[in-house]
């Protein structure tokens, strides 16, 4: 963020002498994340070291260095949220995921989340979850898909998807199971 930066209207530019800009006010680090900008260890470094010498006592407790602070660690958080999601199967992912990554990301770019961010990208992958009935299932319990189950899939599917099936879709991988697990029932009568 701050080696981006070069105006005294902006955050300062990491690699200047600390007296060479100003320090940046509260609002303009809030509107730094909110217009989507990165807070990094460097800018909050930089930025404390320049209120250290403005006040001669180190950084104040509410102030610039406080409020880059907070705001880099949300930014990690969120990060560290996004990585988890990155790591679970997309018919995983639930609408308690979507909350906390909408609740994580307005946090870190200190605003609500818009259209086409991630938060409604993660919302949307969850709606479609929840219109085909993926929960997530329990790990060490044995799941047999049913040509019922299939079947209800297959309807659901088809409604979010304007009376189609994808090919290759949940639904169409749901009947696959379902014959295989009945070919091979069938096989050992």
């Amino acid at each position: 963020m701050v080696d981006r930066m070069t105006s005294s209207s902006d955050l300062p530019v990491a690699d200047l002498p600390s007296a060479s800009f100003d320090l940046p006010s509260i609002d303009e680090i809030k509107r730094a994340a909110e217009a989507g900008q990165r807070i990094t260890t460097e800018d909050v470094s930089v930025i404390s070291q320049v209120e250290s010498e403005l006040t001669g006592s180190g950084p104040v407790h509410g102030g610039p260095a406080a409020t880059a602070q907070s705001l880099a660690m949300r930014q990690m958080n969120y990060d560290t949220k996004i990585d988890e999601l990155t790591r679970k199967p997309q018919s995983h992912i639930t609408q308690e995921d979507a909350r906390e990554i909408q609740a994580t990301e307005g946090r870190a770019f200190n605003r609500p989340p818009e259209a086409g961010s991630v938060s409604a990208q993660v919302r949307s992958i969850a709606n479609r979850n929840e219109a085909l009935g993926l929960p997530p299932v329990a790990v060490d319990v044995p799941v047999y898909v049913t040509k019922d189950d299939a079947r209800e899939a297959q309807h659901a599917e088809s409604t979010v998807y304007g009376g189609q099936n994808p090919r290759g879709g949940m639904a169409a991988q749901m009947q696959s199971a379902a014959d295989k697990i009945e070919y091979a029932r069938r096989g050992s009568e």
